[in-house]
C-alpha cells in the first residue's frame, strides 16, 4: 500500500512554471498542503496556486524565492513555518542554465548557474531538513547519468547536486532522499523540446506515493520511464 499524502505538506521550488509546475498539480490532487515558490513569474505562480485548490489541495501559498540569496531562503523558511507549522516533503526543482558553450560563458553566468543549482539547492536544504519528516526529492537530470553535450556548467551543478544527495541520504536514513533525473524536457528551458513535464510529474508523485521504491541516496532515471 503507497503511502497517503492527504494533508501532507510539499515544498516545491520553481513551481511557476515547467515541471515545478507540473509536479505541484500532481500534489495538488493528491489533497496536499503545498508551498510553491517562483524568481521570475509571479502571475504564473499565482495561476497554479489557483489551480492547485481547484484541484482538492486545502492550503496553498506563493511565496517569492531567490536561491541565490540567503535572506530569501530564510524568509521562505520562516514563511512556511508561519503558514503550516511543518513539511514533509521538500521537492528541489528550481534550476538554470545558459544555453552557450563553456567558454561562450562569462564568470556571472558560470557563478549564478553554480549559485542556483548547486549551492542554493544545498543550501536551502540545510534550512528545512531539520523539519522534513518524510523525503527530499531533488530534479537532477540524465546528463549525469551519462556523457552529454549539455553545457558543462550545468553538467557540473547537476553531478555536484547528484553527489550531494548520496552523501546526504547516508546521513539521514531516516528520511527518503532520492533524485529524479529528467531526460530533456518540454518546458521554456529547452525551447518546449522533450518529455512532457507531466510524465516527470507523475514519476515524481510515485516516488512520493512509494509505489516507486528507490534506495536511499538512489536514481529515478526518467528515461526508464518516458514512454510508460
Amino acid at each position: 500500500m503507497g503511502i497517503d499524502l492527504t494533508d501532507k505538506v510539499v515544498l516545491v521550488t520553481g513551481a511557476s512554471i515547467g515541471i515545478g509546475r507540473a509536479v505541484a498539480l500532481q500534489f495538488a490532487a493528491a489533497g496536499c498542503r503545498l508551498a510553491l515558490t517562483y524568481f521570475a513569474h509571479r502571475a504564473e505562480a499565482e495561476e497554479v496556486a489557483q489551480r492547485c485548490r481547484g484541484l482538492g489541495a486545502p492550503d496553498v501559498i506563493a511565496v517569492s524565492l531567490q536561491l541565490a540569496d540567503d535572506d530569501s531562503i530564510h524568509t521562505l523558511f520562516e514563511t512556511v513555518i508561519d503558514r503550516f507549522g511543518a513539511l514533509d516533503i521538500l521537492v528541489n526543482n528550481a534550476g538554470a542554465v545558459v544555453w552557450e558553450p563553456f567558454l561562450e560563458q562569462d564568470f556571472g553566468e558560470i557563478e549564478s548557474q553554480l549559485a542556483v543549482n548547486l549551492m542554493g539547492v544545498m543550501k536551502l536544504t540545510w534550512v528545512f531538513l531539520p523539519m522534513v519528516s518524510d523525503a527530499v526529492i531533488s530534479i537532477g537530470s540524465t546528463a549525469t547519468l551519462h556523457q552529454s553535450r549539455t553545457p558543462p556548467t550545468y553538467c557540473a551543478t547537476k553531478w555536484g547536486l547528484r553527489g550531494f544527495v548520496k552523501a546526504l541520504a547516508l546521513e539521514h536514513p531516516g528520511k527518503r532522499i532520492v533524485s529524479v533525473h529528467p531526460t530533456v524536457t518540454a518546458t521554456r528551458m529547452t525551447d518546449m523540446q522533450g518529455m512532457l513535464p507531466e510524465r516527470v510529474a507523475e514519476v515524481v508523485l510515485r516516488v512520493a506515493h512509494g509505489d516507486i521504491e528507490v534506495e536511499p541516496g538512489g536514481d529515478v532515471d526518467m528515461r526508464e520511464y518516458a514512454h510508460a
